[in-house]
């Protein structure tokens, strides 16, 4: 059979991701492997219209497509997002209908469920017929029993297609845009109280985002920064090269870092504003956040109020939301709010926005870490000390003067008395007697700390 391998790494063929796809070449020498490499050769696909046709020929006359590619902050990179948006722009989903998909990806696993969710949404948005996905991890293909699950992953595939089996649709398809609303005069504008506003977005002229963002700005009585992202002067998208690991310092000689200065950095409440293209944001916008790569693993929104203004249907988009809440909680910052143009009071919605990203930011007030937050910090952690410190040394110097290789607990009083409760739970009488009074045991630590409440509510009302 004839399997398309639509790679999306910048890196083309000396991609970890590629050699995964090597692999299975090897493993299945019957079958004819054609490699699109949409994310290397992005600019010739937008330019030359030869490359595009050529593109386009070699996907129609495949009978499966296998979508290989890195996970780059928390989706796939913005060159094969940008080539999904060509897609759409040109009218060639025809190519792509009805054709078997499978999708790959290498990572360290983290966020790849949501880059694996746009995939499969994107598949059923083209009337592909998609069977399932691999996520390895970026050396697991050196392990002989990952290599044999991997080899029956894609033998199901094959077999989907020989067997023509039926596939169901599992993400709806989306509504169709809404026309823009008109936005009424907010209540008065909301004070400051110092603290600097910034506003990124992507908007094109006359559009509900643009709207959005206007209004949002004049419910800030204090100056407010709006900036577009592309007054960032990207020359191109993250290279996946890994050379800014040693000094957070990114191979493009252009203007992000300094955009990134004056707006990102001094902001105390970031407000990105964006307009859904297939299910995410716009490419653009996946570009500006693949480049913060070169922040690598360091909180860069730590102690800030984020929020994202959205045009369209985010309501119907919950991968979306988890990536937009995910890019904020990982980064240390609180998420102040999300606002989309399908409220019905949204000139009121973005009112309370503006009130209460103040007044969070005022207060100091970062939400307590969720599953996400705490299962990423493990993750980063436990890479970046199990081989990735020896190459991100700015990572690890970080992590070092922050105490984030918080393993094991350096707790010792709770150490030793978990030790002696342990060795005293195989004396049968002991252990009798704290399951009877468990309730009791796992209350009395915490009853100290409610005595201080009447503490804190008189220091609040000073």
């Amino acid at each position: 059979m004839q399997i398309s391998v639509i790679s999306g790494s910048p890196k083309g063929e000396k991609s970890v991701t590629f050699q995964y796809v090597r692999f299975l070449e090897q493993a299945f020498p019957d079958h004819t492997f054609t490699v699109v490499h949409a994310g290397r050769d992005i600019r010739a696909i937008e330019e030359r219209e030869e490359v595009w046709r050529g593109l386009l020929a070699t996907v129609e006359d495949c009978d499966g497509v296998l979508w290989a590619t890195p996970v780059y902050v928390m989706l796939v990179p913005a060159q094969l997002k940008r080539f999904i948006e060509l897609v759409g722009e040109r009218n060639a989903a025809e190519a792509f209908s009805g054709k078997y998909a499978a999708c790959l990806t290498t990572s360290i696993r983290f966020f790849d469920h949501t880059a694996h969710a746009y995939l499969h949404g994107v598949c059923d948005d083209l009337g592909m017929l998609y069977t399932g996905f691999c996520s390895a991890h970026m050396e697991d293909l050196r392990n002989e029993a990952f290599q044999e699950q991997f080899i029956l992953f894609f033998s199901d595939f094959l077999e989907a297609i020989i067997e023509q089996r039926p596939v169901q649709r599992v993400f709806p398809p989306l509504p169709a845009a809404s026309a823009c609303r008109v936005l009424k005069t907010s209540p008065a504008a909301v004070d400051t109280r110092g603290k600097r506003v910034v506003i990124l977005h992507d908007a094109e002229p006359g559009s509900g985002q643009e709207a959005m963002v206007r209004h949002l700005a004049a419910c800030y009585a204090g100056p407010v920064q709006v900036a577009h992202v592309r007054d960032a002067g990207m020359k191109g998208g993250c290279l996946g090269c890994c050379r800014c690991a040693f000094e957070n310092t990114c191979i493009y000689d252009d203007g992000f870092r300094a955009f990134w200065n004056e707006y990102v950095v001094p902001a105390d409440i970031l407000v990105m504003a964006g307009t859904v293209r297939d299910r995410f944001f716009s490419a653009a916008w996946k570009q500006f956040f693949d480049r913060s790569f070169s922040n690598g693993h360091v909180p860069a929104f730590e102690g800030k109020q984020i929020a994202y203004l959205v045009e369209g249907p985010l309501g119907h988009l919950p991968n979306l939301r988890e990536v937009l809440t995910g890019l904020a909680t990982m980064e240390g910052a609180n998420l102040a709010g999300i606002v989309t143009d399908e409220s019905d009071r949204i000139d009121a919605v973005l009112h309370t926005l503006a009130e209460r990203s103040v007044r969070l930011s005022e207060r100091g007030y970062i939400a307590p870490a969720t599953f996400p937050a705490v299962a990423g910090h493990k993750i980063f952690r436990d890479e970046i000390w199990g081989g990735m410190r020896a190459i991100f040394k700015a990572d690890d110097r970080y992590y070092r003067q922050h105490g984030l290789y918080d393993f094991p607990t350096r707790d010792y009083p709770k150490r030793i008395v978990t030790r002696a409760t342990s060795l005293a739970m195989s004396i049968p009488a002991f252990r009798r007697d704290v399951v009877e009074k468990m309730p009791a045991y796992m209350v009395r630590p915490l009853e100290k700390a409610i005595e201080t409440s009447t503490v804190l509510a008189k220091r609040r009302a000073k």
